[in-house]
């Protein structure tokens, strides 16, 4: 079954579909296109302390209740940053056959060791620990070379309605949101059995 999957990595919930797909992958032979896009450009790269509301608090709550739902311990990183370097790092992955393993990385940087992803070092650092050649990684971000792929992305989020991310499209029908790892299944089956 072919699913686009719009994400970010600076999305908690992304981070739980992507493990969640990860699991199903085996069990019902996915084939995914990773299309990341950028939720909040305006966050600083350098990064920006996140505040304590109630509604922040409750946010928290939900992504917590969501993680133990798919058996996932998560860290909350408690600062804002940037995604887009590591973005285009993802692009670049894709071009090495290392995509998969850089996206664990960068989502365990942000969710459980609570580093910053808009950061230039720890990108490279994900991506050398990924088997990517640093020199090319970082040649590839400083030159920007993986600009217009991101923005690809974002073209086809657009044409395809996506508002948030995670949405799941599966043949013309989008998910929008986590969803529990049985509900997921249940969704993947249903399109695996309407295109067949």
């Amino acid at each position: 079954m072919k699913l686009t999957v719009f994400y970010d990595y600076i999305c908690p919930f992304c981070y739980i579909t992507s493990k969640n797909l990860e699991t199903l992958s085996n069990e019902l032979e996915l084939d995914i296109d990773w299309k990341g896009i950028e939720i909040h450009p305006e966050y600083p790269g350098e990064g920006q302390k996140s505040s304590k509301t109630l509604k922040s608090l409750k946010t928290a709550e939900s992504i917590k209740g969501a993680a133990k739902e798919s058996g996932m311990e998560m860290l909350l990183p408690g600062f804002r940053t940037n995604s887009r370097l590591s973005l285009e790092a993802s692009e670049f992955a894709k071009t090495r056959g290392r995509f998969m393993s850089f996206h664990k990385l960068i989502y365990e940087a942000y969710f459980m060791e609570r580093k910053n992803i808009g950061e230039m070092e720890i990108v490279l650092e994900a991506g050398v620990m990924s088997g990517l050649d640093p020199k090319e990684l970082e040649e590839c971000l400083t030159g920007r070379t993986m600009f217009h792929k991101v923005e690809e992305n974002k073209k086809a989020a657009q044409s395809n309605l996506v508002t948030g991310v995670p949405t799941l499209i599966m043949g013309n029908f989008p998910v929008y949101g986590n969803q529990s790892p049985e509900t997921l299944r249940l969704l993947i089956k249903r399109a695996i059995e309407r295109s067949a």
